[in-house]
């Protein structure tokens, strides 16, 4: 397998763009996850860009706001735990070889795992921060 980020998926190159950078998904809260044999799922994260220094409240700032959509087409493996209402999620792996793309998350709260599926695209919505 080789290691990606989620600029190598189509359409990742757009949300980059968008985003000045490549995402990195830490502390990004899973809104939802869709799974469905014969049919496109969706995984559906809402994240942000930290600042490295901290604000006069002493908090990183956060911007670039926004909803990433990861449309999985041709499921081929799941493998999920603590399958909760809601997750934060720690960061988003991606790796890809001849079989797939391989979707691997790790969390501090909620759902981890790892989903393969033949093909994986990204859309983006900007967002107001929650």
């Amino acid at each position: 397998m080789a290691n990606a980020t989620i600029r190598d998926l189509e359409g990742g190159a757009a949300l980059c763009t968008w985003f000045e950078g490549t995402p990195s998904f830490h502390d990004a809260k899973l809104r939802e996850l869709e799974l469905r044999q014969g049919a496109p799922g969706r995984l559906v994260v809402h994240t942000f860009r930290m600042g490295s220094e901290v604000d006069a409240q002493r908090y990183f700032p956060l911007t670039k706001h926004v909803a990433v959509t990861l449309t999985i087409f041709d499921l081929i493996g799941v493998e999920l735990f603590e399958f909760l209402e809601a997750g934060i999620m720690d960061g988003l792996d991606v790796e890809i070889d001849h079989d797939g793309i391989t979707l691997s998350f790790d969390s501090s709260y909620g759902v981890h795992g790892q989903i393969k599926a033949k093909r994986v695209a990204v859309g983006f919505e900007p967002q107001q921060p929650e």
